[in-house]
């Protein structure tokens, strides 16, 4: 399958395009990228700082990964993607992700916040009633909200490199979690004994 890394050359052929892969200096994103009917993956680099409060079109999207380095704004519009199962947000400066108010209708299923300065997840998380697998590792996490165990799909979660210091005890009572990796964060040694004692985790 073709991708389209080139926004010009990718509005000529419209109607074809599946994959976009695009790095843009712009501080919003051109309204032009949402005119792809038959899109379904997108891949955004670069120094965007903004992204709009509504999104028309991406019907079809099924992935989208983020990287902007410059980014201030908001990116709860994105939860409004119908079709949207997988999102990868890289290195995009986040110190909460805001969800929307009520109900989220992504069917997100694969989840990924990676060294964006993340420091705390909102109790609205619970919404993503369909999520497998969570990673949020290099952030700045202390804690998990409550709401985190009505997470009942979650089947792997990746904490690494946060600032937990003791263990979130909630995750124990999550059925169908079989992959956990809590390394490089500021557990004591003696709350590394107890999480090994308790849940049987090797802590690094």
């Amino acid at each position: 399958m073709k991708i389209y890394k080139n926004l010009s050359s990718a509005l000529k052929s419209r109607d074809d395009v599946k994959i976009l892969k695009l790095n843009l200096s712009l501080d919003n994103l051109p309204e032009e990228i949402f005119s792809f009917p038959n899109l379904e993956e997108v891949y955004l680099d670069g120094e965007c700082k903004n992204f709009p409060d509504r999104i028309q079109g991406w019907d079809k999207v099924r992935t989208l990964s983020i990287k902007w380095n410059e980014f201030s704004g908001d990116l709860s519009a994105i939860l409004g993607l119908k079709n949207l199962e997988n999102l990868k947000i890289l290195e995009t400066p986040l110190k909460m992700f805001l969800l929307p108010l009520g109900k989220i209708t992504s069917p997100l299923k694969y989840f990924t916040i990676k060294s964006c300065g993340l420091e705390k997840l909102p109790e609205e998380i619970s919404m993503c009633t369909s999520l497998q697998e969570l990673s949020l590792p290099g952030n700045k996490l202390s804690s998990l909200p409550y709401s985190f165990i009505d997470l009942k799909e979650l089947k792997r979660l990746n904490l690494d490199g946060n600032k937990f210091e003791s263990f979130p005890d909630q995750i124990k009572k999550m059925a169908k979690l079989h992959h956990l990796s809590i390394d490089g964060n500021k557990f004591s040694t003696e709350e590394k004994d107890r999480i090994q004692r308790t849940f049987h985790l090797t802590v690094s």
